[in-house]
């Protein structure tokens, strides 16, 4: 009995201590990442996974269309579907030729600052894959031929040129060198240059037809040299085979250059206002509620995306699974160049939204205040779990850790510690200190879009309402002359009337003061709010019913600018009223030409001296003109389709009532 005793004892405590172990001991995914650097300057970042099924091979090159100008924009892109050419292969092309070995997706990508290889292959297939993008990417035999075959395909996927391309983007960059900045939170709260603008895209459609072979080739020696690539193969494989046959068939590149990319310096600065944006009548209610941030240290990213995962989860559990008042909150974020965003984002009814969004700002509210153990232990928890010790074994997921780990080393210098590693360095304390650190009032980040505010549709209600004012005032603002010049009339005074204007000449009238005024009331909006409100973006910044209010007024005061511009700066007559006493040229403005002062009418040529006397516009300008001439010497010309019958006409009204 003793020994069966002792037996029990023994086999709980084996049990307890492997338990314990257990416990304590935990799989850093990102312990078998290999790193090396080869003498001639490749980078190689390694993983391998014996539960892995595929191997995938990628090779970035620093290159892209940040390099590029007018002159030559398109051409890395067209760069990077050469190198999949050569002569020596099955089908002169190594996609198909991986393809027909086993490979189940073979691609590449030209973006601004890298262009990009990839393949994915069986594993078995591991160190053929990764001799064939030494070949392909190095040893190049390319034709002619070959070339026009990819600029084929490449002008297939950018699209041919036609005639209205250059003249829509020259319009659109035009207008956008004289309207307001847009609102852009990284270089308003983060104090980051804006990147230099691509050149159009059309450049790339002319230029794809022009590149040649030798300039291809020039520009592939410029940037494909082994010190401004990384390699990365993630897979199942043995890490010193794949190890000994980079240093061998990589390694024997010699290869050299200096060009590269370069990205934008990285050096935001928080401008510590909070960013505050609401828009209504957008269809539907969306809430983005965070903070605003600088990734000057990776575990601050961390703590920080470790907090919004799990506040999410929380108010999900509160606000959906409770309360049934939305149908989702998601953790949000987004950066560039260091400059961040963390958030929370959740929609909702209309009734339950404004609930929700104090919901979430009292939470975080009372998580900087005081945010305890239990919730601090459950989100490191399902942090850990979600992110490290749930790891499939796809190429993707491994790529991803390799990704972290290429992250932490060239932007945060971080050589010696895992993604893993940092976070089980995480206290409560830093976590507690960090959010209330971040959540700052000064550094808050809300974005609201809602629905409407007083009842459903009302934005279109609105907009339909102000249409309608608009086109009342512009076929009315003629009336404003009439009351200067105290004339009065009905239609039943209108003995004749005539066009004198052609009714497309009108439009564009119209559509150029709209335009017009449209900039200008923007500007005005702008530099009243820069320099009364120091932010261009303030009526952006009101909430309802603020918000609501400056919606109503916003077309209220285009209307007033509208009205001033049109009926100040332009010249445009419509038609000619003629009543018994008086001929009244009708449009922006009115011109009186009283009857008992009207000593000549007759048909005189059309000359470029009586522009400004001229009552009418056309397109077809040269055509004679009906003078007007009056008893203190001065001169009108009338514009008309038939001059010699409308002075028929107004011969015949002068004498009549004259008789």
């Amino acid at each position: 009995m003793k020994k069966l005793i002792w037996l029990f004892a023994l086999l709980t405590f084996a049990y307890s201590a492997t338990s314990t172990d257990m416990k304590s001991t935990s799989v850093d995914p990102y312990k078998k990442i290999k790193y090396f650097k080869l003498d001639n300057g490749l980078q190689v970042y390694l993983l391998s996974d014996e539960k892995a099924v595929n191997t995938q091979i990628s090779l970035k090159v620093k290159v892209g269309y940040g390099v590029e100008n007018d002159e030559n924009y398109g051409i890395t892109h067209l760069v990077e579907h050469m190198v999949f050419r050569d002569q020596r292969v099955p089908h002169h092309d190594y996609l198909d030729y991986i393809k027909d070995k086993g490979g189940t997706y073979v691609n590449g990508y030209t973006r601004r600052y890298e262009t990009g290889y990839l393949a994915t292959i069986d594993s078995n297939r591991s160190y053929w894959i990764a001799e064939t993008f030494a070949d392909m990417v190095f040893d190049k035999n390319v034709t002619d031929d070959d070339i026009r075959v990819e600029k084929g395909a490449l002008q297939t996927e950018i699209g041919e040129f036609r005639w209205y391309h250059k003249l829509l983007w020259d319009i659109g960059k035009f207008f956008k060198t004289i309207t307001p900045p847009d609102d852009d939170i990284f270089t308003q709260d983060f104090a980051l240059k804006k990147e230099p603008e691509l050149p159009a895209k059309y450049k790339a459609q002319l230029n794809n037809k022009e590149f040649t072979l030798p300039k291809l080739m020039a520009h592939y020696d410029k940037y494909y040299y082994p010190a401004n690539m990384i390699l990365t193969i993630v897979g199942n494989f043995d890490t010193d085979t794949m190890r000994h046959l980079i240093e061998k068939r990589y390694g024997a590149i010699k290869k050299r250059g200096r060009e590269y990319a370069k990205k934008p310096a990285e050096n935001p600065k928080l401008n510590h206002k909070p960013y505050r944006r609401f828009y209504n009548g957008l269809g539907e209610n969306s809430a983005y509620i965070g903070a605003k941030y600088i990734i000057d240290d990776y575990k601050k990213y961390l703590i920080l995306d470790i907090y919004s995962a799990n506040l999410a989860e929380r108010l999900q559990q509160h606000m959906r699974n409770k309360n049934g008042k939305t149908y989702s909150v998601n953790p949000y974020e987004f950066s560039d160049r260091k400059a961040s965003v963390t958030a929370v984002t959740f929609d909702s009814l209309h009734g339950r939204f404004q609930e929700n969004i104090d919901i979430v700002n009292k939470t975080i509210l009372n998580d900087i205040k005081d945010l305890n153990d239990s919730t601090i232990d459950d989100a490191l928890k399902s942090y850990e779990e979600k992110y490290y010790k749930s790891i499939e074994h796809d190429s993707a997921s491994l790529v991803s850790l390799v990704d972290m780990a290429q992250y932490l080393r060239e932007d945060h210098n971080i050589t010696d510690k895992s993604s893993y590693d940092l976070f089980k360095s995480i206290t409560h304390q830093e976590i507690r200190d960090t959010i209330a650190k971040v959540f700052k009032p000064e550094n808050r980040y809300t974005l609201i879009y809602r629905d409407y505010y007083l009842f459903p549709m009302e934005m279109l209600v609105i907009s339909l309402l102000s249409m309608i004012l608009f086109f009342y005032i512009y076929i009315r603002v003629y009336r404003i002359g009439l009351k200067n010049q105290k004339i009065l009339y009905t239609h039943r005074d209108v003995v004749m009337y005539r066009r004198v204007s052609n009714r497309l000449f009108g439009f564009w009238i119209l559509l150029i003061t709209a335009i017009i005024s449209n900039i200008v009331w923007e500007w005005i909006k702008y530099i009243i709010s820069d320099t009364i409100m120091d932010d261009p973006n303030y009526l952006t910044t009101l909430d309802v019913p603020y918000s609501y209010i400056a919606t109503i007024l916003d077309p209220i005061g285009y209307l007033i600018l509208f009205v001033i511009i049109y009926y100040n700066f332009w010249r445009y007559y419509a038609r000619i009223d003629i009543t018994k006493e008086h001929i009244i040229a009708i449009g922006n403005r009115v011109i009186i030409i009283p009857k008992d002062k009207i000593e000549s009418i007759s048909v005189v040529p059309w000359r470029i001296g009586l522009y400004r006397s001229t009552i009418g516009s056309s397109l077809l300008f040269w055509k004679p003109l009906v003078e007007i001439g009056l008893s203190d010497g001065s001169r009108y010309y009338i514009r008309a389709s038939q001059a010699d019958h409308l002075r028929e006409d107004l011969t015949k009204w002068l004498k009549e009532d004259r008789a």
